[in-house]
């Protein structure tokens, strides 16, 4: 983790699970990036908040400095209460802390369930088998530096599947799911790695990648033949999406963004198959707030990217951040989490920790909010729900604060016209 470039490390923190930035830099009005990294830990080590010491709290204002405001509840009384803490509340005149329940209110699923235990370090970026049996995530439970493990969605067991002292994260499973790649810095930086799931705990690795850039955040493309992945490009500070063919091996570049994932279906256009993916993007103009994108591009014989279509906009706002995008299992419906959204987030004007989980069709309608609570939930991954493989609603899973350690949670998502469907 100490190799992370500094314009790098707000995108490379929410990749991390550490926080969910809502802009590419932390960089903020005249600050440079790594001051401003730096004067965000000193008013609040959590990130929660710019502030919030003594009852003061710090938020940004048009000329980009930083203003004092305090708080209209004590820090003693927050520091009492934690997560159940809700300003709404407060502002209404009819704050009780006994009587703030710590539950979902969202109308948008049915059924909340904790996946994982960890009480210390914490367990993120969560990623399920295609027959959605068992998960694969980070986990930093065991030492300071994150492992990649696989526990399943019925059990508490947890099996590691690297053990090595540098950081392994943001595990994916292969199509077929008998291969794990995910991202590892144990060969100098960010690289993607590739393994076997019932590989001897001895074996090495094969390693995809090997650029003197970070790459992370790979993605498989539903039948197997490519990788797309995240590069941090070090000559002008941003991320680019890439994809390797995993036949012959071919890099090609894709396109600028964040956190790709690989659309579950595969298209036909002509001869060619076409493939879609999701990721994050920044606006250039403004506050850059991350929103969610889609792509679709179509691969020669020699297993390079040769048409790519226009990019859409999904969802989008001047006000709040979408991240960490990802697709229901039929392809029709986008997951993400938010940033700066909530009543809470924008009350203590934070923008580096997420807020909820939240859903939107393809076309960019039918927006549905499927989280709602005051501890950060964020990196969904939608997947079938192997209780009941033929119902289109599946189960999100995502990491959440909502226990005090982030844990790995799962929801069954609600959605109107995924009923009909069934």
């Amino acid at each position: 983790m100490t190799k992370v470039k500094i314009y790098g490390m707000a995108a490379l923190l929410t990749a991390c699970g550490l926080t969910a930035c809502a802009i590419p830099n932390p960089s903020i009005g005249g600050m440079g990036a790594k001051n401003a990294a730096t004067t965000m830990q000193d008013m609040n080590s959590g990130g929660a908040r710019y502030g919030g010491k003594n009852g003061v709290t710090y938020v940004p204002v048009a000329n980009g400095d930083m203003q004092m405001q305090r708080d209209a509840v004590p820090a003693l009384v927050k520091n009492q209460h934690g997560i159940h803490y809700d300003p709404r509340e407060w502002l209404a005149n009819v704050y009780d802390p006994s009587q703030v329940a710590n539950l979902l209110t969202s109308t948008g699923n049915q059924g909340i369930t904790r996946q994982t235990f960890s009480e210390t370090g914490g367990d993120l970026q969560v990623n399920v088998s295609p027959d959605g049996k068992t998960m694969a995530f980070a986990t930093t439970r065991y030492s300071r530096t994150p492992n990649v493990c696989l526990q399943s969605v019925n059990g508490k067991s947890v099996q590691l599947l690297t053990q090595d002292r540098m950081s392994d994260m943001m595990p994916v499973f292969s199509p077929d799911g008998q291969n794990i790649a995910w991202a590892s810095d144990r060969y100098g930086n960010w690289d993607i790695l590739l393994q076997k799931v019932d590989a001897r705990p001895d074996s090495k690795p094969r390693q995809l990648t090997s650029s003197t850039d970070d790459d992370i955040h790979p993605t498989w493309s539903p039948d197997g033949k490519m990788l797309a992945f995240s590069r941090f490009n070090s000559m002008d500070g941003s991320w680019q999406i890439w994809m390797l063919d995993m036949k012959s091996d071919t890099l090609s570049y894709l396109t600028e963004g964040l956190f790709p994932r690989f659309k579950p279906q595969v298209e036909e256009n002509g001869e060619r198959a076409a493939y879609t993916l999701v990721y994050q993007r920044n606006r250039q103009r403004d506050v850059p707030l991350y929103s969610v994108w889609t792509t679709t591009f179509t691969v020669d014989e020699r297993g390079t990217i040769d048409a790519v279509g226009a990019p859409s906009e999904i969802v989008a706002s001047h006000e709040w951040a979408a991240i960490t995008p990802c697709w229901s299992p039929d392809g029709r419906y986008i997951a993400f989490a938010t940033v700066g959204k909530s009543a809470l987030a924008k009350w203590q004007a934070r923008i580096y920790k997420p807020d909820d989980i939240w859903v939107v069709r393809l076309d960019g309608t039918n927006l549905t909010q499927i989280t709602s609570h005051s501890a950060p939930d964020w990196n969904p991954y939608w997947a079938l729900d192997p209780q009941n493989p033929q119902d289109l609603n599946g189960r999100i899973y995502f990491t959440s604060e909502r226990g005090g350690t982030p844990n790995i949670w799962s929801v069954k998502p609600i959605i109107p016209d995924l009923v009909a469907a069934k």
